[in-house]
């Protein structure tokens, strides 16, 4: 959850904390500017009850809270598009207007992502994937259902997967999982009471944890050895499909796999068509374009 979203809830908060909140949010970039103690004077309080809101947001202190309240200032600023993420289509559009709409959301929703990837955690998460035996997806939501698909990509290159689908199951899996494996959590809140304990878990035995999660502070971002951002413009409730943090979570596991196929272009190209011509030989067409043989780019430039 984003700490905008946080300081606007304002729950478990003393009138004094909340009056500092929404002093917080209605200087918006001019806190940038404040000190503990101007913070306080501002708001008819004290320096102590403004740590103890930084406290309650998560943070240890002003600075921290600050800071980072400032690059989620700078995140949600940005244009991000035509398109109301939440609604994308209304009731009066027909049917031609609400394809061109999902067609837009698509490509904005995949050029916000892009422009909070960090390609120093992209070259990590790979790293964590070349060096892991076994990796173990877990999800509360239908994000699964996306990760299935990342599971038979990697699965075709040689690397194993698991995806406990059981809530119940995923909590006796994460307990049996080794030093060497990885876990690899999807969180659009990054709250979710099951991962957290999944990512505590982890941390405990040691095993690393690759997290796909919302932009901003939340605790499995804490917990990750290594996060991706989902593009954080969805609401968690208020929206009529899950649309953009889904497509987001799709485009960011197809990238990871990119990324990590580009370690071996060619070896990882050769066992996924020797693996695919064993496993399915039943598929054909008479369609030209399905049935014909491509050169990868690299064996293209060699002739």
């Amino acid at each position: 959850m984003l700490l905008e979203e946080k300081l606007r809830r304002q729950a478990h908060l003393s009138p004094g904390e909340k009056n500092v909140a929404d002093h917080i949010l209605s200087l918006g970039r001019e806190l940038k500017r404040y000190s503990t103690r101007n913070l306080a004077d501002l708001s008819y309080t004290s320096p102590p009850t403004v740590i103890r809101l930084c406290k309650k947001m998560g943070y240890s202190g002003f600075d921290q809270l600050k800071d980072q309240y400032l690059k989620e200032l700078e995140y949600l600023e940005q244009d991000f598009g035509q398109v109301d993420v939440n609604f994308p289509f209304d009731c009066q559009d027909t049917l031609s207007k609400a394809a061109r709409k999902m067609g837009q959301l698509y490509e904005e929703t995949v050029k916000d992502t892009l422009s909070i990837l960090q390609f120093d955690m992209l070259q990590k998460a790979v790293t964590l994937i070349k060096y892991c035996d076994t990796i173990y997806v877990f999800s509360a939501g239908t994000t699964l259902n996306l990760a299935v698909a990342f599971k038979e990509k990697m699965m075709k290159i040689g690397r194993s997967v698991a995806i406990p689908n059981n809530l119940n199951y995923q909590q006796y899996e994460v307990n049996c999982m080794k030093k060497r494996d990885l876990a690899l959590i999807i969180s659009y809140s990054g709250e979710t009471g099951a991962m957290i304990q999944a990512a505590n878990t982890c941390r405990e035995k040691g095993i690393p944890v690759l997290a796909v999660t919302s932009f901003g502070d939340n605790t499995l971002s804490r917990l990750a050895t290594c996060k991706l951002l989902i593009s954080t413009r969805e609401s968690l409730f208020y929206n009529i499909g899950d649309f953009s943090s889904h497509i987001s979570v799709s485009f960011l596991l197809d990238t990871l796999y990119g990324a990590y196929f580009l370690q071996d272009y060619e070896k990882n190209y050769d066992r996924k068509l020797e693996l695919v011509q064993q496993m399915e030989k039943q598929r054909h067409s008479d369609n030209p374009y399905l049935a014909g043989q491509a050169t990868p780019p690299s064996q293209k430039e060699a002739r």
